[in-house]
Parts: structure tokens; C-alpha cells; sequence
């Protein structure tokens, strides 16, 4: 009758693996789906993997949408979070 289901993830314990949001009023799901398309829609130069916030996967969603040769991506998003790392790395 009922098959089994992943439960709903509202927090993550390592954070969106893009923007490093730990909570989110929507859920998270695995990247594996996506990932594929991380380097292109996020500009992107290392691999990245875990959990993703609801808000980084329509972002991948409209990137795909996009017109073919558009040149826009959503790079400031995951920038953010490799500036903090590398700020952290020289402390």
C-alpha cells in the first residue's frame, strides 16, 4: 500500500552543499541529481556533494531553462561560501 519514502529534511548537519544553509523552510535532498550541472550553473572549478537546499535546485532548474550560449550563471551563490573557507584556511 504505502512505499518506502524518504523522510523530509528540513536541517542539514553539514549544510546545502552550494550556499552552506544549514536550515530552510523548504527540504533538502540529495545532490547526486544535480551535480552534473553544479560546474556550469554555479561557475563552479571543484566537485561538490551532500545535501541541497530547495532554493539551489530551482536554481539549477532555471538555469537549465536558460537559452542555449547564455553565459549566465549563479556563481555568487557558491562564491560566498569559498570565500569564508579560504578566509578560514589563513586563520
Amino acid at each position: 500500500m504505502f512505499g518506502f519514502h524518504k523522510p523530509k529534511m528540513y536541517r542539514s548537519i553539514e549544510g546545502c552543499c552550494i550556499c552552506r544553509a544549514k536550515s530552510s523552510s523548504s527540504r533538502f535532498t540529495d545532490s547526486k541529481r544535480y551535480e552534473k550541472d553544479f560546474q556550469s550553473c554555479f561557475g563552479l572549478h571543484e566537485t561538490r556533494s551532500g545535501d541541497i537546499c530547495n532554493a539551489c535546485v530551482l536554481l539549477v532548474k532555471r538555469w537549465k531553462k536558460l537559452p542555449a550560449g547564455s553565459k549566465k550563471n549563479w556563481n555568487h551563490v557558491s562564491l560566498s561560501f569559498s570565500l569564508s573557507q579560504l578566509y578560514l584556511c589563513y586563520i
